[in-house]
Parts: structure tokens; sequence; C-alpha cells
């Protein structure tokens, strides 16, 4: 009888045993999955790179910013209250500029700053171009009327900084009328047509407001 005990303990022993086995085993097989997948995974990420490495890199495409834009396509802007501030300006500086010069021959469109303060010389830009900076440069032809005569035309760039402006640039030579003048004719065209078109509006503005007798 006291065998029993002793024979059942040795079953229990080897249950014990193989299930232990089964579990390490179990451990074995899925701890070699999981370092196959690595080895997978570290050739995919090593291929990609080396791959990367051999393709030729495509030269980067370099855009041009800060471009001067011309304003002559949009008329409004070309004729605004900022292109005709910067002109007048540079009128004023023009006028300067050949006075203290004017013994030089080089400028036979001279005006003098009393001229120019008074209105009896004016400006009329005919060519406008603008570039972004740190504020603005405009690129103008201007030409100097007096007495409702164009004495010729001038370029000057004026950077606008925030409101403050300055003359960076004056055009190397002096433009004579015959230079400027189908553009000058031009302009004044567009110019007279507005004109026109603003008084017949008005005129026709007085005749709606105008009651009809009965």
């Amino acid at each position: 009888m006291a065998t029993i005990p002793r024979r059942n303990s040795t079953i229990l022993l080897s249950v014990i045993i193989l299930i232990s086995l089964c579990i390490i085993a179990v451990t074995i097989t899925s701890n070699l999955h999981k370092e196959n997948s690595n080895v997978s995974v570290r050739r995919t990420i090593t291929d990609t790179l080396m791959s990367s490495q051999e393709q030729p890199q495509q030269p980067r495409k370099h855009t041009m910013v800060g471009g001067y834009s011309n304003l002559g396509h949009d008329k409004a802007l070309l004729k605004s209250e900022q292109v005709r501030k910067v002109a007048n300006f540079a009128l004023e500086e023009y006028a300067a500029k050949t006075t203290e010069t004017a013994t030089n021959e080089e400028h036979s469109l001279t005006v003098s700053p009393g001229e120019v303060e008074s209105g009896e010389v004016t400006a009329v830009v005919l060519e406008a171009q603008r570039q972004v900076v740190a504020g603005l440069n405009y690129k103008l032809t201007i030409a100097l009327i007096k007495d409702s005569i164009c004495l010729g035309a001038i370029k000057v760039t004026v950077w606008d900084h925030f409101g403050e402006l300055k003359v960076t640039n004056w055009g190397d030579k002096l433009l004579p009328w015959e230079d400027v003048q189908e553009l000058f004719n031009e302009v004044q065209a567009e110019e007279e047509e507005k004109k026109a078109l603003e008084v017949e509006g008005e005129i026709e503005e007085g005749m709606d407001e105008v009651e009809p007798n009965e």
C-alpha cells in the first residue's frame, strides 16, 4: 500500500518536468522569431539607406524672390497715390540735385526747387517697376512737364523704407523729348480718356437728378 503514493509522486513530477520543458521550448521559439524579425527590419533599413545613397541627387531648384514687377500692367497701381508720392519726391530731389550742379552741361533738364514747389514743373510717371525688399524699391521713368510741355524724362530708383523715401540711383542719362514722345502721348491719351469718362459720368448723374417737367 505504501508504494502507491510514491508512484503517484513520480508521475506528478514527470508531468511537471514535461510542462516546464514545453514552456521553455515555447519561450525559446518566441525569442527566435523576435530576433529574426529584428534582423529583417535592420536589413530593410540598411538596404533603404544604401539605395538612397547610390541614387544621384537631384539639383535643388532655387526660386528668385524680390524681383521687379512691372506696374504698367496695372494702370490703377501705376497711377496710385503711392507712386505719385514717390515720383514727386524724386522730382524734388532732382530739382535740388540739378540746382547744385547747374554748371554741369550734362544736366540740360535743369529745374529749380521753386518751380517744383509752385507747381510750375510737375512729374508724370511714364513707366514704373516695384521690388519688395526691406520696404519697397521703385524704378521710375518720369517726364518733366512745364507749361504743359514735356521737357524730357529722367530715370530714378527710390527706396521706400516703410514711409521714409531715399533716392538710391539716378539713370545713366537724361531722356530727351524725342525718346519718350510716344510713351508720353500714350499716358496722356489714357489720362484724357479717364477724365472724359469722369465728366460723362457726372453729366449722367446730373441728368438723373433733374426731374422732368409735367
